[in-house]
């Protein structure tokens, strides 16, 4: 007859395998699945603080301006304008520095600033179709990761992770 118990020493193996996958395997699986849905979550809240920031510059805006076709932040008064309430929104210093409390970790860089009046449908540069007065913007946050990512990225020599957000908030018309 064969002997159906454990032999001397596995249970101790079995303990450290166990342990070993725990560490190994299992929570750095849940750090990656945890640290995805918090950055999900970064971007989410620049989405919605670029949206309302695209709608307050809209709302800033002059008659004169209004009556123009394509608007571009190439004047300095329109970016300067949609700047003041992007640092409002994003919680940023006037340079685009982060502030207390901000979501960004490194300066916030506009990358594209444009308003569509009328002639549509027009493409954004992003290649979006817009078919109602709207106003595109594109910005550059960089985001720290909070877990393992981080590690990883100062082994590649990297500090941030740069979210490029891209928004084209349509505006409402009365019919």
């Amino acid at each position: 007859m064969k002997k159906c118990g454990l032999e001397k020493g596995s249970a101790v193996t079995q303990t450290v395998l166990m342990a070993a996958m725990l560490v190994f395997v299992i929570l750095p699986v849940f750090s990656a699945v945890i640290e995805k849905y918090i950055l999900m979550e970064k971007a989410r809240i620049i989405r919605d603080s670029v949206d309302m920031t695209n709608i307050s510059a809209y709302n800033a805006l002059s008659c004169t301006d209004l009556g123009k076709v394509r608007i571009e932040a190439g004047r300095s008064e329109i970016l300067e304008i949609y700047r003041q309430m992007l640092s409002a929104n994003l919680r940023l210093r006037d340079d685009l520095e982060p502030g207390p409390d901000s979501v960004a970790e490194a300066r916030v860089e506009v990358l594209s600033l444009e308003i569509f009046t009328d002639s549509f449908p027009v493409q954004c540069p992003d290649g979006v179709s817009i078919t109602r007065p709207a106003v595109h913007s594109s910005i550059c946050v960089p985001v720290r990761p909070s877990l393992y990512r981080s590690v990883i990225l100062k082994m590649l020599g990297k500090d941030y992770i740069e979210i490029i957000v891209h928004v084209d908030t349509e505006i409402p018309v009365n019919n």
